[in-house]
């Protein structure tokens, strides 16, 4: 199916490169952002697109309907504020972007008749499982207000799928990393230690360093994401993207650093965050099953380029 998308974060990491891999395979796309953390020139390529169109707007705002008049195939909605951290220090402005916002856009969905929708959720919503890899059926535990949020929304859209006809998929994505992820103090631990190393900070290690996390790459996310764009069946759906391998916190710290040689960084623990899960690795079984889909871009691969993605911004 190829047609017109609508893209909510568009400006975003993971929104941006997904707009790319649209445009590439020939949709019109309409990308939607309040560049509150996305910028413009994630979306470089594609504003000199024919075939896309930004527009600055927030989600939560009444001024969505007006933007997109047009008849659309399928909305991706990646929107969302993404941190345990801020949830804890905000939780009402979370549960407004989150969970509001994302009523907001199943509304707009719903008005265009769209007949897909492809939610971004989070591997937080399963909380500290019991056991790993973690399936889609596993019990959701909750420990932030972020994933709370996430949980929430993800009801919205399948109950919108029931009622109004419109396919919803869900993604709970774990651990995503690559190009575009900006660094900032509410950022994942990646863009957090190479940003610390290629300025010789010390690189700061929550808790111990032996909780673990499954990486994936943003190529292999939007290539899923993507896939869910595309497949014939109108059953709602929900998937995890995760690594294949987990991953200590402390052996990322000690893998950026042999990857920045000339840091001076030296790696300090820190009391752990509160919210945090202990332990996360998503089993593919019903993605790969499903959609096709395996992961094709190596943790280490991956993490070079990204390595050399921040040490290009900062000559």
């Amino acid at each position: 199916m190829i047609g017109t998308a609508v893209v909510t974060g568009a400006a975003g990491f993971i929104g941006s490169c997904l707009v790319d891999h649209l445009l590439r395979d020939g949709f019109s796309v309409i990308g939607l952002d309040n560049l509150r953390t996305g910028t413009k020139e994630n979306l470089t390529e594609a504003l000199s697109h024919n075939n896309f169109r930004f527009e600055q707007v927030d989600i939560c705002s009444k001024d969505i309907a007006s933007v997109v008049r047009e008849s659309v195939d399928v909305v991706f909605h990646l929107a969302a504020i993404s941190s345990v951290k801020f949830s804890l220090e905000n939780p009402v402005e979370v549960n407004k972007v989150n969970v509001s916002g994302t009523l907001n856009v199943l509304e707009l969905a719903r008005k265009l008749d769209a007949k897909r929708f492809v939610f971004s959720s989070s591997a937080a919503v399963y909380g500290d499982p019991k056991r790993l890899p973690v399936k889609e059926d596993t019990p959701l535990s909750p420990l932030s207000p972020y994933a709370a949020s996430k949980i929430a929304a993800e009801m919205y859209c399948l109950s919108y799928g029931g009622l109004y006809k419109m396919t919803p998929t869900i993604f709970r994505y774990f651990n995503a990393f690559g190009p575009r992820q900006e660094y900032s103090e509410y950022s994942g631990v990646i863009p957090i230690f190479i940003s610390q190393a290629l300025q010789s900070n010390e690189i700061t290690v929550d808790g111990d360093g032996r909780q673990t996390r499954s990486f994936i790459h943003v190529d292999d996310v939007v290539r899923a994401t993507y896939l869910a764009s595309q497949q014939e069946n109108h059953l709602a759906s929900t998937f995890n993207l995760s690594g294949s391998e987990s991953i200590s916190v402390l052996d990322l710290a000690r893998m950026v650093k042999e990857l920045v040689p000339e840091s001076t960084s030296n790696i300090v623990f820190r009391d752990a965050r509160e919210g945090d899960v202990r332990d996360s690795i998503g089993s593919m079984e019903r993605t790969s099953k499903v959609l096709g889909f395996s992961p094709t871009i190596p943790f280490k691969v991956g993490l070079d380029q990204t390595v050399s993605w921040y040490r290009s911004r900062t000559r």
